[in-house]
């Protein structure tokens, strides 16, 4: 629960600026370790769920890719302990699915006009998508969602191997506070359901692009399969006449990637 609960002030404080919020993360972090530690202690199969969760929320809060290797590491042997003693919680079940060591993904390199070509692209459909949303139903700010992610992207955009390490940092941090909140705040409040979804497609897209094409890549969490949570979201979108070209050049990209 500690580890949940700096998430939510992690949030709030990523939002809001404000310190108090950002105090209350690092104690809820720092009682998430202490937790973490007397579980592994004693470990269970009922206490489980409660090191996978605790362990989540720090590897997400997590700055520095020597912490995250060994919580990763952590992760996985927790997994592991868990298929051994015959665990299958929901949680468990669901996070082993999604549970894709780093190592696994594919990075081929592309040319520096390949990958500035594809992101123009993306920006291309966002903007698209938010004309079409605007005309739509202009009470819905999902298109304001969407207004976020393509300045994000404009500014992805003029990074290159070059950019200074902080710079990408910032753009890759904020991405990843997108990716924490976005979706399922969306997914909550929306008004309509493929208009959110095909909003966090173009937000996984992105990611995706940042994960391969960033020296910051190591923010981004590398143990979720992006792809497949992608190629998810966009199954989820209802077919309508209207959806049928956006949702088509999003695959497409998203193929590209």
């Amino acid at each position: 629960m500690n580890g949940v609960l700096a998430l939510s002030a992690y949030q709030v404080a990523s939002v809001t600026h404000c310190q108090h919020a950002r105090r209350k993360e690092y104690q809820y972090q720092m009682l998430a370790i202490q937790d973490l530690r007397k579980c592994l202690a004693n470990f269970s199969p009922e206490h489980a769920d409660g090191a996978l969760v605790a362990s989540l929320s720090l590897l997400w809060l997590c700055e520095d890719m020597s912490s995250r290797s060994q919580i990763s590491e952590g992760i996985t042997a927790i997994m592991q302990t868990c298929h051994r003693q015959g665990h299958r919680s929901g949680f468990y079940l669901m996070l082993a699915k999604a549970w894709q060591p780093a190592a696994e993904r594919c990075t081929t390199p592309i040319s520096e006009i390949e990958r500035s070509l594809i992101l123009q692209d993306l920006i291309i459909e966002m903007y698209r998508f938010q004309n079409l949303l605007k005309e739509q139903d202009p009470e819905d700010d999902t298109w304001r969602k969407l207004r976020m992610l393509i300045a994000l992207a404009q500014d992805l955009a003029k990074l290159d191997p070059s950019s200074s390490a902080d710079k990408q940092f910032e753009r890759v941090r904020m991405l990843r506070d997108y990716q924490l909140w976005l979706p399922l705040n969306d997914l909550l409040s929306g008004r309509n359901l493929s208009n959110t979804l095909m909003v966090n497609g173009y937000l996984y897209t992105l990611a995706l692009y940042a994960q391969r094409h960033t020296s910051q890549a190591h923010m981004i969490d590398s143990t979720i399969d992006l792809r497949e949570l992608l190629q998810n979201t966009l199954r989820q979108v209802r077919p309508s006449e209207s959806y049928v070209e956006p949702l088509n050049n999003l695959k497409a990209l998203a193929v590209s990637m």
